[in-house]
C-alpha cells in the first residue's frame, strides 16, 4: 500500500525491499545517518556507508556535507536522503534541525529548497547507473502557501538523471496546532509602539485562531528514484 500501517522510516524501508528497490548486497550511502540510523532500525544492507553533518553522529569519524560528497562519480548502488525538510517559514528553526547543521541558520523556505536540491543532485551523481535514490520530505503549507516538496524535489531528480518510480506515504500523528500566534506583536498582546499599548490585529488575545485555506499534510513521503542505466 502506498499509505500503509507504517509509523516510522524504519518501517517504509521494508516497503522498499519488498517492492526490489532496495537489496542487500548494494552498496549504500546514508549521508544523513543521524544519531540512531532511524532508517535501519529493521533492515540493513550487508554494506552501509554511514555519515553525518556532525562529527558525533558520524560512523565514519568525521562530518560530511551531503552537498559536497567527497566520494567519486558512480560508486554506490543506493543513497538514502533524509534532509532537512520541515518548512520554518522566513525563518526561525524546528526541533529536528539540529541533527542536520541547520538550527542557528535561520533560512527561509527558499533556501532551504536550495540547500536540498543541491543534496539530491549530489546524491545522484555519486548513485550508479540503474541505483535507486531515497528522498523523504513533505508537502506543507508555509507561508500561506502549499509547498509541494514531492513535486520539486522529483523534478530535481528527473534533472539529475533519476526518474521518480514510486511515493510511499507516512501518516503523521502530531496533532495539527488550532491556533497561531498573533505576528503583529508576536504572542505578547501589546503593540511595540506607545501609540497602541493594546494589539490592533489581536484584540490583546496574543493568539488567534486561523481561517484554514489548505488541507493539512499530514503525512510524510519517501521519494523512490531510479538511475538512468547509461
Amino acid at each position: 500500500m502506498a499509505i500503509s500501517t507504517a509509523r516510522t522510516n524504519a518501517e517504509l524501508v521494508l516497503d522498499v525491499v519488498r517492492l526490489g528497490h532496495l537489496e542487500r548486497g548494494m552498496v549504500t550511502l546514508d549521508p544523513t545517518y543521524g544519531s540512531a540510523g532511524g532508517f535501519w532500525r529493521r533492515w540493513r544492507p550487508e554494506r552501509l556507508v554511514a555519515c553525518d553533518a556532525d562529527p558525533a553522529k558520524s560512523p565514519i569519524g568525521y562530518p560530511v556535507d551531503f552537498t559536497e560528497l567527497h566520494w567519486p562519480d558512480r560508486c554506490f548502488d543506493a543513497v538514502v536522503l533524509d534532509p532537512p525538510y520541515k518548512l520554518n517559514g522566513t525563518g526561525g528553526s524546528h526541533a529536528s534541525d539540529a541533527r542536520y547543521g541547520v538550527a542557528t541558520s535561520g533560512t527561509s523556505w527558499k533556501s532551504r529548497h536550495a540547500l536540498i536540491n543541491a543534496g539530491i543532485a549530489e546524491c545522484a551523481r555519486v548513485l550508479a547507473p540503474g541505483g535507486t535514490l531515497l528522498v523523504k520530505c513533505m508537502d506543507q503549507v508555509c507561508g500561506g502557501a502549499v509547498r509541494f516538496q514531492t513535486r520539486e524535489f522529483a523534478d530535481t531528480a528527473e534533472r539529475a538523471g533519476c526518474t521518480l518510480v514510486d511515493q510511499l506515504h507516512l501518516p503523521g500523528w502530531r496533532p495539527q496546532p488550532e491556533w497561531q500566534k498573533c505576528r503583529r506583536c508576536w504572542g505578547t498582546g501589546h503593540e511595540r509602539v506607545r501609540v497602541h499599548p493594546t494589539c490592533t490585529s489581536c484584540a490583546g488575545a496574543g493568539w488567534f485562531r486561523p481561517h484554514q485555506e489548505h488541507a493539512h499534510r499530514n503525512y510524510s513521503t519517501l521519494l523512490v528514484c531510479r538511475k538512468a542505466r547509461r
